[in-house]
């Protein structure tokens, strides 16, 4: 069993520790271990923290530690057992980097994991005690044109009314979304910090077209904002 805290944000590249790589210089291996967690997604360009204990998956961490410190964090629908219905694991989902791992004297690890890049998982490998996936990168198609930068751009100025102590993203984050040039990136780390509903998490995920991605987004804020 993993756990997932409730603590997320986007990450600001200017705090990737120098020793790391960054993420746009990683190439992602064809087969990456995975962990399957119920109602649970991660996106890029943000940060998901964890607590390992189950064995399969200290099993996992270890592999993943030993190579390419990456990892999948594959979704099932809630109240799905992947175990029982492994045809239920969702095959969109995202490439994480382990950032930073303290691994405890009873065994069980504390972890950060960064969202690297959108992967489909075509086929999984059972033989050992946690699943690899073969997987191959998902595009986004973001042409970042005028009209998707203005989306974008309007999509941070409404957050500005849900910033700050106690909100759903903190100030200083929302300050750098301003900076951020990619709008792909600023539609995942808005999905990231609004959005709780694990279905509609997974359906913006799955969203590949970016200006469809941001207006989704648009309409989830006003909801919150209006009470709705």
């Amino acid at each position: 069993m993993i756990l997932n805290f409730p603590f997320v944000s986007g990450l600001s590249p200017s705090n990737f520790p120098p020793q790391m790589p960054r993420p746009e210089d990683i190439e992602l291996p064809s087969k990456i271990p995975a962990i399957v967690l119920g109602g649970c997604t991660l996106f890029p360009h943000c940060l998901m923290p964890l607590f390992i204990f189950e064995q399969r998956y200290r099993d996992m961490l270890e592999y993943a530690l030993e190579s390419d410190r990456v990892f999948a964090v594959a979704a099932v629908p809630p109240g799905i057992d992947p175990d029982e219905n492994p045809e239920s694991i969702l095959s969109i989902t995202t490439a994480g980097l382990i950032r930073a791992c303290v691994q405890h004297e009873d065994g069980t690890s504390h972890l950060m994991l960064q969202g690297l890049k959108r992967v489909r998982i075509t086929d999984w490998d059972t033989s050992r005690s946690f699943r690899i996936g073969k997987c191959e990168p998902v595009e986004c198609i973001d042409r970042d044109t005028d009209s998707t930068r203005v989306l974008a751009n309007d999509l941070i100025d409404i957050t500005t009314q849900l910033s700050g102590e106690g909100m759903p993203i903190s100030e200083r984050v929302q300050a750098h979304l301003r900076g951020v040039k990619c709008t792909s990136a600023v539609a995942d780390v808005v999905a990231h910090n609004f959005v709780s509903d694990p279905l509609q998490r997974q359906v913006i995920l799955e969203t590949l077209n970016v200006p469809e991605r941001l207006q989704l987004l648009h309409q989830h804020v006003h909801q919150i904002i209006s009470g709705g």
